[in-house]
């Protein structure tokens, strides 16, 4: 025990009000925490995402029912219309020149083609746009080509549109004598081919724009402009570009 100037033993330091008990190095020990401190401690602040989730839903569901509806709306307009494919035919095929040239090796043809098209529907229009082409092709050379006019045809209608080709293209020897054998033969091979853009019309409201590829294999009897040819035999594929 210590004595202070022979007054009396001294009194130890009093005790501390706050402790934190903290651990360093492995080892623990306490440390004097001062008043008010934990209290201006940083906390972190969590952020609710329940409105953000359910923004979210909202959208998947309105999404959602806007495909419904427009799939229902599709499926009704194909039940009621009934959309039916329509048909094209070669009727008529007339000869005004065809010359065939040794000396250049070229030949200069002039038809024109009596295109005959059906629209089967009740109430569906078809629109035949501008940028159309047509082609007549013997053994893949071909011959002539133009285009056809642009027009509209309506519900249950048949129109015959003629279309005028013509053209000079190279024509060998070889197919120069493969045209003389057909011709004396009266089995001439042709192939036409159309395509055209064509816009679909239900009632007042246009659809959207496809390209109807039409290949059609004749064959005729001849191709001279002194006689009218007669086809003896057509064979149609019609293919649609979406």
């Amino acid at each position: 025990m210590a004595y202070d100037g022979g007054s009396g033993p001294s009194k130890p330091p009093p005790p501390p009000r706050y402790v934190m008990l903290t651990e360093e190095y492995g080892s623990s020990s306490l440390a004097t925490v001062p008043p008010g401190a934990s209290r201006n401690m940083p906390r972190h602040r969590i952020t609710d995402g329940g409105g953000l989730r359910g923004c979210l839903c909202w959208c998947c569901c309105f999404l959602l029912l806007l495909v419904v509806a427009v799939a229902a709306t599709s499926a009704y307009l194909l039940y009621a219309c009934r959309p039916k494919a329509p048909s094209y035919s070669v009727s008529d095929m007339s000869v005004a020149r065809f010359d065939v040239s040794s000396s250049d090796l070229t030949v200069y043809a002039k038809l024109v083609a009596s295109v005959r098209a059906e629209n089967p529907n009740d109430m569906v229009g078809i629109g035949y746009g501008a940028g159309s082409r047509a082609a007549v092709s013997y053994r893949g050379t071909t011959l002539c080509s133009g285009r056809l006019p642009a027009f509209y045809q309506g519900h249950r209608n048949t129109t015959v549109v003629r279309v005028a080709m013509e053209g000079r293209h190279g024509f060998g020897p070889g197919l120069q004598g493969a045209l003389e054998e057909s011709e004396e033969a009266g089995n001439v091979p042709l192939d036409v081919y159309v395509s055209a853009p064509v816009t679909l019309r239900l009632g007042d409201v246009d659809l959207r724009e496809v390209t109807v590829n039409v290949h059609c294999a004749l064959v005729v009897d001849g191709l001279s402009p002194k006689k009218k040819p007669a086809i003896k035999s057509a064979e149609y594929r019609v293919n649609v570009e979406f």
